[in-house]
C-alpha cells in the first residue's frame, strides 16, 4: 500500500479502496454472529492480496477501532461541504440518542424548523448558526427551538449551532412537504413519530 507517482499505482491505490470496501461489507456481517470467525487468510487470497498488504489493512482497520474506542468514543464524525470544501466534523453522540419516540410540535415551530433548514441547506449553505449574538429573528427561532427540541441540534466545538443528523432528516422530510403543499399531521423520522399540534 506504498504510494507510487505513476499511474499504475494511482490504479492500484483505487483498487486497493475497492479492497477496503468489500472488507468493510464482509464485517458487518459480524452483526448478530459475534461468535463466528472471519479466515481473513482465505478472504486475502480471494482479494489477491499480498501478505504485506493484508498486514497493513489489519493494522488500519485496528488503528480505526482504537480511534472510535478512545478519541471518538463520544463522537461521531459527519462530512460537512462549506464553499466547495469537504470537512469531518464531530457530533456528540449521546444527544443522537436521546431521540423521543414520540414528539409533539407546534404548527408554528414546523413552520420556523422548516425556514431553518433551508435557510441552512440553501443560503448559509452549511454553515452553523451563532446564536449567542443578538441577530435576526431567525436566529431568534434556532434559539428557542433548541430549548425545546435539543435532539434536533448539535452545538460544535466551534460554538456554533448546526442541525443534528436527526433535525436534517426532519428538515428534508418538511422541505419535501412543502414542495408539494401536503397538510401535515404526522411525520415518522425512523423511529420517531411527531405529531403536529395546530394550536398555536
Amino acid at each position: 500500500m506504498v504510494l507510487h507517482s505513476s499511474s499504475d499505482s494511482v490504479l492500484r491505490n483505487r483498487n486497493l479502496l475497492q479492497v477496503l470496501h468489500q472488507i468493510l461489507d464482509v464485517l458487518s456481517k459480524f452483526e448478530k454472529n459475534y461468535n463466528k470467525r472471519l479466515n481473513f487468510s482465505k478472504f486475502a487470497s480471494y482479494l489477491k492480496l499480498s501478505p504485506a498488504e493484508v498486514e497493513e489493512i489489519i493494522l488500519l482497520l485496528l488503528n480505526f477501532q482504537e480511534l472510535y474506542e478512545t478519541t471518538l468514543n463520544k463522537y461521531s464524525l459527519r462530512k460537512r461541504i462549506n464553499n466547495n470544501q469537504v470537512y469531518l466534523i464531530t457530533e456528540k453522540t449521546q444527544m443522537l440518542n436521546s431521540i423521543p419516540l414520540k414528539i409533539r410540535m407546534l404548527q408554528s415551530h414546523i413552520n420556523q424548523f422548516n425556514d431553518i433548514i433551508y435557510f441552512f441547506k440553501h443560503i448559509k449553505r452549511g454553515k452553523g448558526f451563532d446564536v449567542q449574538t443578538n441577530g435576526t429573528d431567525l436566529l431568534k427561532n434556532v434559539k428557542e427551538l433548541c430549548a425545546y427540541y435539543p435532539y434536533c441540534f448539535q452545538e460544535q466545538q466551534n460554538g456554533l449551532v448546526y442541525p443534528s443528523e436527526f433535525g436534517l432528516k426532519l428538515g428534508e422530510l418538511l422541505l419535501s412537504y412543502k414542495k408539494s403543499n401536503k397538510n401535515i399531521k404526522k411525520i415518522d423520522v425512523e423511529e420517531t413519530q411527531i405529531i403536529v399540534d395546530n394550536c398555536e
